[in-house]
């Protein structure tokens, strides 16, 4: 009980220092209500109500907003405890035992998320009823879905931002409790510029994890799953880079340190000097901007990746000059009477299946599969150009035969002529032939085999239906065909639709666009939060260090001189910053191009990357240019003796 009291008085006394740790602890528990809100209520609706939907949302969503979320919380309350060594020094100094500062802090953590817990779940139950309005505005969410949820959505929450603050301050606590009673506050004084090897050794194993997820990924061309990795990767690069702040700092700040007193004399040298002495506070600035910097590019760039590649190819893909769908599914004998239109000169219809290529004996050894589309009889290769590469794709499939994608074919090894076994939807295995392999597979699916085939492999009770029919003019009928399509589509098949290839790209551009617009709205929302991590930060950084503007003053300096001072440092914070953003982008972008394109160039807007990096240099550079201000605009004297006497 004597140590939460004196947490709650530590806390009161240092309201200036631990109004950091409070921001990060709302907006945390903000962003994981949220999504605990929006998960629950989802589960708790049905299928009529759209509950599978929000729940395929809510899931993705949940996990980047806990890693984001985990990723301030840890690196403020990591500050925190790393900008208080000295009292903690005081306190060892004094006969506190380790176990008892380790208790100590503990009990911050929990009187600051207790503290937050009430305007954080508040925010967080207000950012989920923002969310569905605008995912319902959008189509994205039915009309009739609400918002239902109970205590276990918010207490889970809370639960969660607590855990992830006590991990920090225990993390940072430990090494500051260790250290002898006498040793304590010359580490104070003089922080040690060592960074634990355990550390190293994680940070150097998940960074190299990373880079071979990265070429795992890279090195397989075409496959679907490496975009939704993409925030992955980054996820664990920006761990490592956590897990290694300490030598990165000391690097920024040996190298930039040194160029601020090659570059600029006098003011650069003492800047140079704060770099290199403070590298461990230069890490922590570091952190959040970085982040911010390669979530927003990867999430922007990556999907607007995958939807150009998959225009591209659907643009070569598409011979057929006009496409029959329908909002549920067509009548298996739709094909015929698309047939009977004059003017037809080739029919073929499509149903999307799965299914897997087995690549050993055994249950235990089922192989990589994909969407596969079964196809009707007919002449494949006048409606579609699936890129064959080699075998008698433009001859169609026999009954036996199946058409692999390149990426799929290159996974199982398998060549025009080899016969392989697929794993159907009902468990059942078929032995067929590979006819030909095929390069434009995005977006439409890895397999292509016969309906025939397919319908050996129905469940109990179902039928077979077409998704898409596929249809061919004849030269010089391409206007009869359409008038009678869409006489068809007027008479008794009136939940038939017919698009040309102009309407069926205008409707691909439009699922983008939705698709984009979810894209859109979560970027939004990690970057105001993110944003407001890296503003926090800096604010903590600098106003930690009015006892040394203050100091400064009393010996000669001006203020102009620590504002110039302050603003090399802001300026070398900002650099390094962006560049480590970049370079995690960069490496995840350069790995999902070679996914999805087979070539590590990037076609990226220059506008966009512009405004991510100069939007969040100017963001950090103007939050250390006022904080700045305000923590040299105190007289020295009343800045010394607040820095003595907290509150």
């Amino acid at each position: 009980m004597a140590l939460l009291q004196l947490a709650w008085w530590t806390v009161r006394s240092r309201r200036t220092d631990f109004a950091g740790s409070f921001v990060a602890m709302v907006c945390a528990q903000a962003l994981v209500t949220a999504c605990a809100v929006l998960l629950e209520s989802g589960a708790r609706a049905g299928a009529a109500t759209g509950g599978p939907d929000v729940v395929a949302f809510a899931v993705p969503f949940g996990f980047i907003s806990l890693f984001v979320a985990a990723f301030a919380v840890a690196g403020t309350f990591s500050l925190g405890v790393q900008q208080r060594t000295r009292e903690i020094a005081l306190l060892r100094a004094i006969a506190a035992t380790p176990r008892q500062v380790r208790r100590m802090v503990a009990y911050e953590a929990l009187v600051v998320t207790v503290v937050a817990a009430l305007p954080g779940c508040g925010l967080g139950a207000l950012l989920a009823a923002g969310l569905r309005a605008a995912l319902a505005g959008q189509g994205l969410f039915a009309p009739g879905f609400r918002l239902d949820f109970g205590p276990v959505s918010l207490v889970s929450a809370a639960a969660v931002c607590w855990v992830t603050a006590q991990a920090a301050v225990w993390s940072s606590g430990r090494r500051a409790a260790r250290v002898h009673a006498m040793r304590a506050l010359g580490e104070a004084a003089a922080p040690r510029h060592r960074a634990g090897w355990v550390r190293t050794v994680a940070g150097l194993l998940v960074l190299g994890g990373g880079v071979w997820g990265l070429e795992s990924i890279a090195g397989d061309p075409g496959s679907s799953s490496d975009v939704n990795s993409a925030s992955g990767m980054v996820m664990v690069f920006m761990v490592a880079v956590a897990l290694l702040a300490p030598w990165i700092g000391r690097l920024a700040g040996a190298v930039f340190g040194g160029l601020c007193k090659l570059l600029f004399p006098g003011v650069g040298y003492v800047a140079g000097a704060n770099l290199a002495s403070g590298h461990r506070r230069l890490a922590s600035a570091i952190m959040p901007l970085s982040l911010t910097v390669a979530f927003a590019a990867v999430s922007l760039f990556v999907p607007q990746m995958k939807w150009r590649e998959q225009q591209r190819q659907d643009s070569g893909r598409m011979v057929a000059d006009q496409l029959v769908t329908s909002g549920d599914e067509l009548p298996a004998d739709a094909v015929r009477t698309v047939r009977r239109v004059p003017g037809v000169a080739a029919v073929v219809g499509t149903t999307s299946t799965y299914a897997k290529v087995l690549t050993g004996e055994g249950e235990s050894h089922r192989g990589p599969g994909g969407i596969a589309q079964a196809v009707t009889d007919g002449p494949l290769a006048q409606v579609l150009d699936l890129g064959a590469a080699d075998g008698r794709g433009a001859d169609g499939l026999g009954a036996h035969d199946v058409a692999l994608s390149e990426r799929l074919a290159r996974a199982v090894g398998a060549r025009p002529g080899d016969e392989v076994r697929l794993l159907m939807d009902d468990d059942r295995v078929e032995r067929v032939r590979v006819a030909f392999r095929y390069s434009r597979a995005t977006g439409f699916g890895d397999l292509v085999l016969p309906q025939r085939l397919a319908a050996r492999h129905l469940m109990d009770g179902e039928t077979l239906r077409q998704d898409t029919v596929y249809v061919r003019s004849a030269p010089g009928r391409e206007r009869a065909v359409a008038e009678g399509l869409a006489a068809l589509g007027k008479g008794r098949h009136a939940e038939w639709r017919v698009l040309d290839r102009a309407a069926y790209a205008a409707e691909a551009r439009h699922r983008q666009d939705a698709s984009m617009t979810v894209t859109y709205l979560l970027l939004a929302v990690i970057t105001v939060f993110t944003s407001i991590s890296v503003v926090n930060t800096l604010v903590m950084t600098v106003m930690e260090r009015s006892g040394e503007f203050a100091l400064l003053r009393l010996v000669g300096a001006t203020r102009r001189q620590v504002g110039r001072m302050m603003g090399l440092e802001n300026a070398v914070t900002v650099l390094a910053a962006l560049l480590l953003g970049s370079a995690v982008a960069g490496a995840v972008l350069v790995g999902s191009a070679r996914a999805l394109t087979g070539t590590a160039r990037l076609d990226l807007s220059p506008s966009i990357a512009a405004l991510i990096v100069g939007g969040a240099g100017a963001l950090a550079l103007a939050t250390g240019v006022l904080t700045t201000r305000i923590a040299a605009a105190q007289r020295p004297e009343r800045a010394v003796r607040t820095v003595r006497a907290p509150g």
